[in-house]
């Protein structure tokens, strides 16, 4: 099944305004521009969201936990550890830097799951909201 990516990140959005509360971030100068960070009511997992874009939305999840135990092939997962501040993947590439003015992520290894489907964002925040 098709999805626009305009239906994609709505679908997106209410689930996240229903099932879950934003956090603040604890810097200033991070702000929402390229992420939002939200903690499920059910399980309280955080999770990263950028909606901003062209062909997919990314979440960002601590590891083990925020990973759904089947993860639907058409999710692209990039595992990232933890490198002081920052993490890096094992092509040397980093993540979202504003990740780390959340507690919820410092310190440890979480994944980035791009998804293009609202069937795979709902396998995803499904398994964070409990």
């Amino acid at each position: 099944m098709s999805t626009s990516l305009a239906d994609l990140k709505d679908a997106v959005r209410a689930i996240l305004r229903a099932d879950f509360e934003p956090i603040p971030s604890a810097r200033a100068n991070s702000g929402k521009v390229h992420l939002e960070v939200w903690r499920s009511h059910g399980k309280r997992r955080a999770v990263g969201v950028e909606i901003g874009h062209d062909s997919q939305v990314n979440f960002w999840v601590v590891r083990p936990f925020g990973l759904p135990k089947a993860l639907p092939a058409s999710v692209e997962r990039v595992d990232k550890q933890p490198k002081g501040r920052v993490w890096t993947d094992a092509e040397g590439k980093g993540a979202n830097s504003n990740l780390s003015a959340y507690e919820e992520f410092r310190s440890n290894p979480i994944a980035r799951l791009e998804v293009r489907s609202i069937e795979d964002a709902r396998v995803i925040l499904d398994h964070l909201r409990g």
